[in-house]
């Protein structure tokens, strides 16, 4: 019978991973900033649209345009981490579902999650939750 449990992907920390980290935070960070401005300019549209702005559409937006600064704040913090990480960390990078093949007499402890522990996208080890 096979089942799903979750396990643990890590990494570990070499100078490709912490530069695929930084792109990709620096990706959200220029998304995040291009919807901001794309907001504003939303926000000054319906205001020269419509003399009497809702305020309502204004909190909304404001709203909106708060998330993304929040959003960059994050990442900024994540990438000030991956900075100061050292080489060589082991670092937790997801976590997801895997089959388990389970018979009569298998030991398993469905709450202890295995770990994988990859380093440059090559699996270096296995844990076992057990």
């Amino acid at each position: 019978m096979q089942v799903t449990q979750k396990v643990v992907i890590k990494e570990i920390m070499t100078n490709s991973s912490k530069k695929r980290l930084k792109d990709s935070l620096a990706q959200k960070n220029d998304r995040a900033q291009k919807e901001i401005e794309q907001l504003i300019f939303q926000q000054k549209k319906l205001e020269k649209q419509f003399e009497q702005s809702n305020d309502a559409v204004k909190n909304r937006i404001n709203q909106e345009i708060n998330k993304r600064r929040q959003l960059i704040a994050q990442v900024n913090a994540q990438e000030k981490t991956i900075e100061d990480m050292p080489m060589g960390t082991e670092y937790t990078l997801r976590e997801t579902d895997m089959l388990v093949d389970l018979s009569e007499g298998s030991i398993w402890h469905p709450d202890q999650k295995p770990v994988i522990v990859l380093e440059d996208g090559m699996v270096k080890e296995i844990r076992q939750g057990w």
